[in-house]
C-alpha cells in the first residue's frame, strides 16, 4: 500500500505508444526535478536511504501471436530467457541471455550460446516494432544504491527490429 517513504503506491504509466508520459519518482526526485512523486521510493532495509525505484514494472500486451512475430522475421535471435545484466543512469545496459534460438525465414531453428543484448534503452524502444498479447509476469530483483528489492516485472513477447547482440 505504501512505498518506503510512507507514500500511497499508484498505478504510473511510464510509455504510452512510444511517447514518454511519466517518471516513477521518490521524494527526493520531487525535490530535485519537480515531478510528482508516485510511491516509488524503494530501499532493501532502514540501512539505505530511499531511491526512486522499479515496482511492479511490466510492458503491456499488444495485438500479436508469437507466430506473427516470428514469421516476420528474415534472420534473427530469439532470446527466451534473459539472464542478470544492468543499466545506468544514461540507459546504457547489458543482459545475459540465458537461452537464445536463431530464428531463419520465420522459423525457429538452433540454439545459440553465449549471447549478450547490448543497448542504449532510449534508442531500442524506437526499434520495438511488435508486441505481443501474452503478457507474463513474474517475481525478480532489482538491485541499486538503495540494496536489492523485490519487485515484479513482465512483458509479452516484443520484437525489437535492431539490437547489438555480443557473445561467442
Amino acid at each position: 500500500d505504501m512505498d518506503d517513504e510512507g507514500m500511497p503506491v499508484q498505478k504510473t504509466l511510464l510509455i504510452e505508444n512510444g511517447v514518454l508520459r511519466n517518471f516513477i519518482c521518490d521524494r527526493m526526485g520531487n525535490l530535485l526535478t519537480g515531478h510528482p512523486r508516485t510511491g516509488s521510493g524503494r530501499r532493501q532495509n532502514y540501512t539505505f536511504a530511499p531511491a526512486s525505484r522499479m515496482r511492479n514494472t511490466y510492458i503491456a500486451p499488444g495485438k500479436y501471436t508469437t507466430e506473427e512475430m516470428f514469421s516476420s522475421i528474415d534472420k534473427g535471435i530469439y532470446c527466451k530467457s534473459l539472464g542478470g545484466g544492468s543499466v545506468n543512469g544514461t540507459g546504457d545496459f547489458n543482459f545475459g541471455v540465458e537461452e537464445a534460438w536463431l530464428i531463419e525465414n520465420g522459423k525457429v531453428t538452433k540454439p545459440v550460446k553465449g549471447t549478450t543484448l547490448i543497448g542504449q534503452a532510449t534508442d531500442i524502444m524506437h526499434k520495438i516494432s511488435m508486441s505481443g498479447n501474452d503478457l507474463d509476469i513474474s517475481a525478480g530483483f532489482c538491485g541499486s544504491i538503495s540494496g536489492s528489492i523485490y519487485v515484479t516485472v513482465g512483458q509479452p513477447h516484443i520484437k525489437v527490429d535492431s539490437i547489438t547482440v555480443g557473445g561467442r
